[in-house]
């Protein structure tokens, strides 16, 4: 069976390496011919990966039945059956990944475990994944059992956990080691933010020692208000004195009142904590009323004695908000601003300000001023381009556009589209040396990780394969991708290709897998497959088990309750969020929730993309505040910078995958209809472009 299984795997691999060849023969438009130079990279990757797939099936055979025990193990051990966990530990000893079971033996024990036993197993496993946090639970574990002395000894220099750091200042108390604790004490309860219960003690302790002052008190206020903690305050006034919180109570009530009663600040005294809640109410009020806040900086400001960055600050605050709300105020406001807080944000705003109302004379200057680095994005580049056009001086324009025509991005897609040229993807062959990958297969850290995923904790998995990573230089981290895309693993290739900078190895970075499953859902909804899989690519970077910090899963990071909701309305069987691991059915339910979108949006893909990340509802919000017929105007004046992100990086995606898929490549702008058109196509004379390989010499 094993032969036969080897067999399997060298046809598999022959036929992708004829595939491979055939698909760079036709784009390049000749007949496939095996000329050995050219084959000479692609063969000895494919040869080289036929190698490696052999040798990993069979290193495979005589690790499966210990890893089928170990999955095992860990799975009765997270549904609590814990004598199934204890039968199965101890047959395991020699296996890779037996650290991981004592792991989560000394866990579950940790207020038994003997202190030696404890401590040597997190000092011989310090590169190991689950070390901090083991470490930060069984120190929690010591403060909560009041072992003063053993947490003091085991203690490291920094953890950066409050609750840890709360209980080694109970622990110094304890034991009369106070010298030098009041300081610590007042910087853990001078937070924004209620502290865990384990530094009630010290903080008792801290007002036992005289070390809360009214000073100290008004500062904590201060850092609730900015991290949006008001009712906090009321419970910190009653360490006030009486006239500073008169001031905390004047403070609240403000902040009740959205500071729309600001303007009563002309009347109050010029002093600190006056001039501190001015400038803060005039920040806050700045993002939500910008207009507000300026007809109230006009009547407060000169009450008060504000210092240069003080008053800087609030004005760009009040500049930049009206940027981005768009209000006819915002040039006025902008040259208010002092050159040297112009911050590259604000300017980001002011050219989009001019943008949305066409002041294209006024883009063109503003970009000139914004810094060197920052104007020579390629965003930057084309919008100067751009509005040069616009503004009558077409060579300048043609000139910049062209030389951005020559990149394979968003902005270079849009520049060729303005001159009709052709779209410029020039592929790099992958360049590794097995060698290579051998040896980093070889590392403890890459081992673990992989045998981690073979045992499917994909979590586990990613944090040892990142911890792994981190060290790794250029051509390690080609290497890493060459490992990953071995092991069919395209999200760990694609974000290590983009921490080296190989972002043209085309064929690591933009996988097919998907593509056929892609490419039937589409089809049976009506999609264009290629834009499909450029969503895809950005929202999970194709990684099957994805899981975001919102709930999000899969491929297509398709929220439960979505999911649900898709049940319910196409009569969809859904069992529940693990049903949305797995590819076919994320598929299904991402491109269903697509074509919905794509009728609620008139089949436009620019509001649908944004939809998908942000929400419809928010979408539709911005098309009645930010209203332009010119859709890349629209993208690039959108207020959540990740949505102005994503919907550029999925359009340009879509053309990858068009020219990945052989498909006729669609020009960005023909995906991108005046908001006036209900179909897209027409935006663009040609619908589709040519695809060449130029560069600038």
């Amino acid at each position: 069976m094993l032969i036969k299984a080897h067999f399997h795997i060298l046809v598999l691999v022959i036929s992708l390496l004829i595939k491979s060849l055939a698909q760079r023969a036709r784009r390049c438009g000749r007949p496939l011919e095996f000329n050995p130079t050219a084959l000479s990279q692609t063969g000895l990757n494919l040869l080289f990966l036929i190698s490696a797939l052999i040798s990993s099936a069979v290193a495979d055979t005589g690790d499966s039945a210990e890893r089928e025990k170990f999955s095992t193990a860990w799975r009765a051990a997270a549904n609590g059956s814990r004598a199934d966990f204890e039968r199965l530990m101890p047959q395991l000893e020699d296996y890779l990944l037996y650290p991981y079971l004592r792991y989560e033996d000394l866990r579950h024990r940790r207020a038994k475990v003997p202190d030696e036993e404890m401590a040597g197993f997190l000092s011989g496993h310090r590169d190991w994944a689950f070390t901090a946090g083991l470490e930060r639970a069984w120190l929690r574990t010591l403060g909560e059992s009041g072992r003063w002395e053993s947490l003091l000894q085991h203690a490291p220099g920094e953890i950066e956990d409050t609750e840890v750091d709360c209980f080694l200042a109970q622990a110094r108390i304890k034991t009369g080691q106070t010298e030098g604790l009041v300081s610590v004490a007042q910087s853990l309860w001078t937070v924004g933010k209620s502290q865990p219960d384990a530094c009630d003690p010290v903080f008792r302790w801290l007002k036992s020692e005289g070390g809360v002052t009214s000073g100290l008190a008004w500062e904590r206020i201060t850092r609730a208000m900015e991290a949006r903690q008001p009712k906090f305050t009321l419970y910190l006034s009653r360490y006030l004195a009486p006239e500073d919180k008169v001031w905390a109570d004047r403070w609240y009530q403000l902040d009740r009142s959205a500071y729309r009663q600001l303007k009563k600040a002309a009347k109050w005294p010029d002093q600190d904590k006056s001039r501190e809640i001015a400038a803060y109410g005039l920040r806050r009020l700045a993002r939500s009323d910008p207009d507000r806040a300026w007809e109230t900086w006009l009547a407060i400001e000169s009450g008060f004695s504000w210092g240069s960055d003080t008053r800087g600050g609030i004005l760009r605050e009040i500049a930049l908000w009206s940027a981005v709300e768009g209000v006819d105020g915002t040039p006025v406001r902008m040259d208010a601003v002092p050159v040297p807080l112009r911050d590259g944000k604000l300017m980001e705003w002011w050219v989009r300000f001019n943008l949305s109302n066409e002041f294209w004379g006024d883009a063109v200057e503003t970009i000139e001023g914004m810094p060197p680095e920052q104007r020579d994005d390629a965003r930057w580049r084309f919008w100067n381009a751009r509005a040069l056009f616009e503004t009558g001086e077409r060579e300048a324009s043609e000139a910049q556009l062209a030389e951005l025509a020559l990149e394979a991005n968003y902005y270079g897609f849009l520049a060729a589209d303005l001159l009709d040229l052709p779209y410029t993807i020039c592929p790099e062959e992958p360049n590794v040396t097995r060698a290579h990958v051998d040896t980093l297969r070889d590392q403890a850290g890459f081992q673990r990780a992989l045998e981690l995923r073979k045992a499917g904790i994909p979590n586990w998995s990613r944090s040892e394969w990142k911890i792994a990573v981190k060290t790794l230089d250029r051509d390690g981290l080609r290497a890493a991708a060459a490992l990953s895309t071995q092991e069919n693993w395209p999200d760990m290739a694609i974000f290590a290709l983009g921490n080296s900078g190989d972002l043209r190895w085309y064929e690591w970075r933009f996988p097919l897998e998907y593509a056929g499953l892609v490419e039937e859902q589409a089809s049976n909804r009506g999609l264009d497959s290629a834009w499909v899989m450029g969503l895809m690519r950005s929202e999970s970077a194709m990684a099957e088990d994805a899981i975001s910090s919102a709930g999000a899963r899969g491929l297509m990071q398709v929220m439960p309750g979505t999911a649900r909701q898709l049940a319910r309305q196409h009569s969809f069987k859904y069992t529940g969020y693990q049903q949305l691991m797995r590819a076919e059915d994320n598929i299904r339910f991402g491109t269903t929730y697509l074509r919905d979108l794509l009728d609620r949006f008139g089949n436009n893909q620019v509001l649908v993309s944004g939809a998908y990340n942000a929400g419809p509802h928010v979408v539709e919000r911005w098309m009645t505040e930010r209203k332009t017929e010119d859709p890349a105007i629209w993208v690039e004046t959108i207020p959540y910078f990740e949505t102005r992100d994503y919907i550029p990086r999925v359009l340009a995606f879509s053309t990858i995958y068009d020219w990945r898929m052989q498909n006729s490549v669609s020009r960005v702008s023909s995906r991108m209809p005046a908001f006036d058109e209900s179909e897209p196509g027409s935006a663009h004379t040609g619908s589709s472009a040519e695809v060449v390989c130029r560069t600038s010499g």
